[in-house]
């Protein structure tokens, strides 16, 4: 029996060791995400953000006009994480939006909303190369505090009740 369970153990060795090449980063622990929400609601009002993934709660943050938190989530191995959030504001109303899906935002490591009431604005370094975003004309270049490109992708809020 002790023979069996040793061979049943070399043999998980070798087919992890024979994977991991193969796939790469498929197998691999994702990095660690920093996602940060701002403020901008256009009635410099507060807003109250609630962020959720699975049973991992980011709590309850009431953000005053221009404030902004940030937290840090690593992906799941399964490659399947989502962070939901709520945003009220204006004494009871409520919007949802999946602030991180890992099948679209994994190529990121740091990524920045901005609240509107609208919806949700998500500025990336470089996000022009990963998505097809025909208001360029009209995204804000001007900031020179960082290095890197930034453009907007603006969403539309979810359907999914509060």
């Amino acid at each position: 029996m002790a023979h069996l369970a040793r061979t049943i153990s070399v043999l998980w060795l070798l087919f992890i060791t024979t994977m991991v090449p193969c796939f790469g980063s498929d197998l691999a622990v994702s990095p660690e995400t920093s996602v940060a929400i701002q403020n901008l609601l256009e009635d410099q009002e507060n807003l109250t953000v609630h962020c959720i993934a699975g049973n991992h709660d980011v709590g309850v943050h009431t953000l005053k006009p221009g404030e902004n938190f940030s937290y840090h989530l690593r992906p799941n191995i399964t490659g399947n994480t989502i962070f939901n959030c709520s945003f009220t504001w204006n004494g009871g109303i409520c919007r949802r939006f999946d602030i991180y899906e890992h099948d679209e935002d994994n190529m990121f490591t740091n990524i920045k909303w901005q609240i509107y009431r609208d919806g949700p604005c998500m500025y990336t370094p470089h996000s022009d190369l990963y998505f097809d975003d025909e208001d360029d004309d009209d995204s804000d270049d001007d900031d020179d505090d960082d290095d890197d490109v930034l453009d907007d992708i603006c969403y539309e809020w979810s359907d999914d009740p509060c």
